[in-house]
C-alpha cells in the first residue's frame, strides 16, 4: 500500500477555528467535531490525512464504526481496518474517516488483516496532516 497516497480523508472535512479554540473538523452528513493538531490554517472543505498513536488494539465482534466522544478530541475509536504498514507499525482503519493508527509497543500491525473491525483507545494529539 502506498503511503503517499492511502488514507487520504478527501473533502470530508471543514476547518473551524472557534474563537480562541483548537482546529475542528466538522464532518459533513455526520454530528463529528473533532479536535486534531493541525497546522491548517485555511478554512473551508480540505483533504488530508488523520494521524493517531493507539494505547491498545483489540479485534472486536460486533458493532459499527465510530470515534468518541462525537465532539471533541479522538478517544477510542472502531473501525475496519482497509490497510496495513508493517515497516512503521501502523494500520489504516475505516473509523469514519480514514484514520492512520500507530499500533502500540508489544503489538504488531501485521497481527491485523485487511477488514478486521477493530477498538481501541487513543493517546491525546491525534493530527491532520493537510495533502
Amino acid at each position: 500500500m502506498s503511503t503517499t497516497t492511502a488514507g487520504i480523508a478527501r473533502d470530508i472535512a471543514h476547518l473551524v477555528r472557534p474563537q480562541g479554540g483548537e482546529p475542528m473538523f466538522a464532518v459533513p452528513h455526520s454530528n463529528y467535531q473533532l479536535i486534531l493538531v493541525s497546522p491548517a490554517s485555511a478554512s473551508g472543505k480540505i483533504a488530508g490525512r488523520v494521524h493517531a498513536k493507539a494505547l491498545k488494539l483489540h479485534l472486536a465482534q460486533g458493532g459499527g464504526i465510530f470515534i468518541e466522544p462525537l465532539e471533541g478530541s479522538p478517544r477510542i475509536v472502531q473501525g475496519r481496518v482497509i490497510g496495513t504498514d508493517p515497516v512503521t507499525n501502523r494500520i489504516l482503519a475505516d473509523v469514519i474517516v480514514p484514520m492512520w493508527i500507530d499500533v502500540p509497543k508489544g503489538q504488531a500491525a501485521s497481527a491485523f488483516r485487511h477488514g478486521d473491525l477493530v477498538n481501541g483507545y487513543l493517546e491525546s494529539g491525534a493530527r491532520f496532516e493537510p495533502a
